[in-house]
Parts: structure tokens; sequence; C-alpha cells
């Protein structure tokens, strides 16, 4: 019976808990080697709201916000015989109109032993909110770029790395479009670690 009521207990003070609080963050799975995550873009299926010279700027300016925590992301051109989501051994980043409902962005990719081999990144182009709301976009943008450089998921709301369905009531308007201290703290600790 006491176990019942601590296990009642333990679940009302994890609803009780801010977001913040109610999970921990994952181990990354990786580090790229010789700290540079080299990227290509795949225009196809860009909003037809950002012309291509705007989408393309939009990645690598959001891309480069990741270099203060001593990551060079180096974006490498374009490619329309790659797309992003296919584990083919480049690493794409691009759009798609039919992405699963709930899903802004998506950084998929393979890692062995600790450092990371792919990463691709894929963001749903046909999302008004996009549209709306420049800053929820450029936020997702930065978001993956951290993913691909290997961060998880921060526990901490006003983290570029939080995730959204733990910041239910985060304005659109007010979301950070850069790193936060705490997120260039845990790229650097990866990259410290993970030091060659």
């Amino acid at each position: 019976m006491l176990r019942v009521h601590a296990a009642v207990l333990a679940a009302i003070l994890a609803c009780a808990a801010p977001a913040h609080a109610q999970r921990d963050e994952q181990p990354s799975p990786g580090a790229w080697p010789a700290k540079v995550f080299r990227w290509y873009y795949n225009p196809s299926y860009r909003p037809e709201w950002l012309t291509d010279d705007q989408a393309r700027d939009l990645l690598v300016a959001a891309a480069r916000e990741w270099e203060v925590c001593g990551v060079k992301v180096q974006y490498e051109g374009e490619t329309t015989s790659h797309v992003p989501g296919v584990m083919d051994g480049m690493n794409v980043v691009g759009w798609r109109p039919d992405m699963p409902r709930g899903l802004r962005g998506l950084t998929r990719g393979r890692a062995r032993n600790g450092e990371l081999l792919e990463r691709d990144i894929t963001f749903a182009s046909a999302r008004a909110e996009f549209r709306n709301y420049p800053t929820l976009l450029r936020k997702v943008v930065v978001h993956e770029f951290g993913h691909a450089i290997g961060l998880t998921h921060s526990g901490t709301c006003n983290d570029v790395m939080s995730l959204a369905a733990d910041c239910p009531r985060a304005d659109p308007m007010q979301l950070p479009q850069s790193p936060t201290p705490h997120d260039v703290e845990r790229c650097r600790a990866i990259y410290m670690e993970h030091r060659q």
C-alpha cells in the first residue's frame, strides 16, 4: 500500500513540476570529427513564400549560430540529386511538404563510437505558422542544426534546444533565435569530451 501511495505522490509531483524539470537531458550521440559539420542544401519543396535566396540565407545564417561553441558548420553548396532523410553518406538539409503531423523539423542521422557520421535535416514546408511567425521558423532551423552537431533536447524552456511539447505556452514572437549560454555550454561540453 505504501508503494502505491508513493507512486501516486510521484506522479502528482511530476505533473505539478514546471516543464523544464520534468525531463532529463539525454546524452549526445557524438561529435563531428575535427569539429566540422559539412552540409548541402536541397531547395526542392521550399515554401513558395520564401525565395531561393531567402531560404538559403536563413539556413546558412542559422547554422553559423553554432560556431560560437567551437564547431565549424560549413555550407558546401546545393544538391538536387540527394534528398534529406535518406542515409546516403551526404549531409543534406531541405524541405518536405508531407511531414508527419506535429513535426516542424526533423534531424536524422548515424553515429558510431561517439562520432557523428551523417546528419540530414528536413523542415516542414507546408506549415502556415512559419509564414505567420518567422521567429518560429528561425528557432526551428537553429534548433535542428543543434541536433545536427550532436545536441539533444534541453529541459530548459528558454533554450533554443527546448522541445516545443515541453513548453506549450511559449510565445512564438519571443522564441530564442540563437543558442543561449546554456545551449553553448552543452555544445562545448560535447566537443571537449570528444576532443581529438
